[in-house]
């Protein structure tokens, strides 16, 4: 007669709390890995709208020097070619040809060094028009707009952050199912039953996240 011992039978309980362990630790780390895109993505965003800022900055002193040099050779071109046409009016003025002369060749000069295409149809010049045209021809060579990459970057910010919470959320339920072998009876089954919950639940609201927030 055999005295050998029994082969004890597998129990159905341990082989489901280690598929769950195994499928709740590769949930955290896939969560885990899409925050630290959203958190990668979110920096990148935010470097973005510096660099736009800095092109903010960089194009209005810019802009401002260029046009206010342009405003103020029109200045010049109007006061030489008010004087020159005050010396022409003026018959007491008949001996100061070469005053005259001169102040032509002056407004003349300054004459070149401004878009005639900004004189208005009163002989005023359109300082803001300058502006706003050379503003234009910036932004259609660099980013001149900060705000939707940081509203971008606040965006995955947040997502980032939701989905820390639910790695969170799921190392909870990896507790409770390593807390199944030390517990008996019914508390198995209910550790067990609460770890796949979590699970569930942990993996819904990731896809949640990503998907639909």
């Amino acid at each position: 007669m055999s005295t050998e011992p029994a082969a004890e039978k597998p129990n159905p309980l341990e082989t489901i709390v280690a598929v769950l362990i195994a499928l709740i630790t590769v949930a955290g780390a896939l969560v885990a890995w899409r925050a630290s895109v959203a958190a990668d993505g979110a920096g990148d965003a935010d470097n973005g709208g510096l660099r736009a800022m800095l092109n903010v900055e960089e194009t209005r002193a810019s802009n401002a020097v260029n046009g206010y040099e342009a405003y103020g050779a029109f200045v010049n071109y109007a006061r030489y070619q008010r004087l020159g046409d005050l010396l022409e009016a003026d018959p007491a003025a008949a001996d100061l040809e070469a005053e005259r002369a001169d102040a032509r060749d002056l407004a003349l000069a300054n004459q070149f060094l401004f878009d005639s295409k900004f004189l208005n149809r009163d002989g005023t010049y359109d300082l803001q028009r300058q502006l706003g045209e050379m503003w234009a021809d910036a932004s259609r060579e660099k980013d001149l707009n900060p705000e939707p990459q940081f509203q971008e970057a606040d965006k995955l910010r947040e997502r980032s952050n939701w989905l820390l919470a639910v790695v969170a959320v799921l190392a909870v339920g990896l507790v409770l199912l390593t807390l199944v072998e030390a517990v008996g009876g019914r508390f198995q089954v209910a550790l067990t039953s609460l770890g796949a919950v979590v699970l569930v639940a942990g993996l819904g609201l990731a896809v949640w996240i990503e998907l639909l927030r």
